[in-house]
């Protein structure tokens, strides 16, 4: 089997709602998907997405797309999709860093081996250690009353904890935190991302006000390259501290635990360049004694089917809390099934050849704003 085309696809799908993040990221309205479909010569295709934003993951769809056409693609054709680790050697050869762009090929090219040989992805990656993960919610900055009736909501519909957006005026995220938690009980898991939005002072002060709460964790409160700023919050605050940004490649995973800078690591398929290398970092992580928490961007249900495949597969996933599997349920519209994946605040495996989800075909046209093929 070879490759002879990979169709590309950017899309732009609107959120339902405006998602207000810190201060390093502002206020997300809409999302840019970049959706491959990797052709080979015996009729099986296979769908990859990445999801870019320039300020979280460093490139955009146009980078995207020009790396997926003028570089990587042209090296694909006439390659075997199925020896995947052949494919990220040549990838990895033909372009330094580029996560983002690596990942939607590393994914599609896993459904193209589950679908050749009639199997779901996970059984290639370790196989399955459950066949459903639990689904968390994620709400935005708004004032301690808003934030407080957002939280409840989410554990109304009964979803499994709530992480809440702060990184911006402490004083202020610390109110919303503590409103959040008077509205939900103890026992309701939540989670607050920071998502590089303070310095290391701000970070422990807003920690130290936020005691009470019993966090499940504060995830990247600093710069992603500030790895001894998350050492020292660490040190300085009761709740436990997860790595997002600061962790996207299997050297920045073993930095970590070098520096003992965290206690979680959130990885997410796009940032982390795929399938093959997300599994890594998530074994490396079990190695150290360090979970790890399944966390999402703006994503259709290709990239989100890709995580929950790997997250059914490992033996160290946090426990406490749910994990990010709602992404398509706040966008416009979802160009999978996969929204469907969830019932009861809990995700799902499909067992069926490859990732498993079906594309809405509609939804695919309907948020496409333009596509290439390497080839033409």
């Amino acid at each position: 089997m070879k490759i002879v085309d990979v169709n590309i696809r950017e899309l732009k799908v609107p959120l339902k709602h405006a998602y207000a993040l810190s201060k390093a990221y502002g206020v997300q309205t809409t999302t840019c998907n970049i959706v491959v479909e990797i052709v080979t010569d015996n009729g099986v295709s296979g769908w990859g997405e990445c999801d870019p934003w320039a300020e979280f993951t460093g490139d955009t769809g146009e980078t995207v797309i020009s790396l997926l056409k003028g570089i990587i693609g042209p090296r694909l054709i006439g390659m075997d999709p199925t020896d995947i680790m052949a494919i990220h050697a040549l990838m990895d050869s033909s372009l330094r860093g580029n996560h983002t762009a690596k990942a939607c090929i590393d994914v599609a090219c896993y459904d193209i081996l589950g679908k050749t040989y009639g199997a779901p992805v996970y059984k290639f990656i370790g196989g399955k250690l459950r066949d459903s993960v639990k689904c968390f919610w994620a709400v935005g900055g708004g004032t301690a009353d808003e934030t407080a009736k957002a939280v409840a909501d989410v554990k109304a519909r009964g979803f499994y904890g709530c992480m809440i957006k702060v990184g911006n005026n402490y004083r202020i995220d610390a109110e919303r935190t503590l409103a959040a938690r008077e509205a939900v009980g103890d026992a309701f898991p939540l989670i607050a991302d920071a998502n590089q939005g303070w310095d290391v002072r701000t970070a422990i002060l807003y920690g130290r006000a936020v005691e009470k709460v019993n966090l499940l964790f504060l995830e990247q409160p600093v710069k992603y390259t500030d790895i001894n700023g998350l050492a020292k919050i660490r040190q300085s605050v009761s709740m436990p501290i997860s790595a997002d940004e600061s962790v996207t490649t299997i050297q920045d995973a073993e930095q970590l635990v070098r520096f003992a800078a965290c206690d979680y690591f959130s990885v997410k398929v796009s940032k982390n360049g795929g399938i093959a290398p997300m599994k890594r970092i998530c074994d490396f992580a079990a190695d150290a004694g360090v979970d790890v928490f399944f966390n999402s961007m703006h994503e259709e249900g290709i990239t989100q089917s890709a995580s929950l495949h790997v997250a059914c597969t490992v033996s160290n996933l946090l426990a406490e809390t749910g994990h990010s599997f709602f992404s398509t349920m706040r966008l416009d519209g979802d160009i999978t099934d996969f929204k469907y994946w969830t019932e009861d605040g809990v995700t799902k495996l499909r067992n069926r050849p490859g990732l498993g989800f079906e594309i809405n075909w509609d939804n695919l046209e309907k948020y496409t704003v333009r596509s290439c093929s390497v080839l033409r």
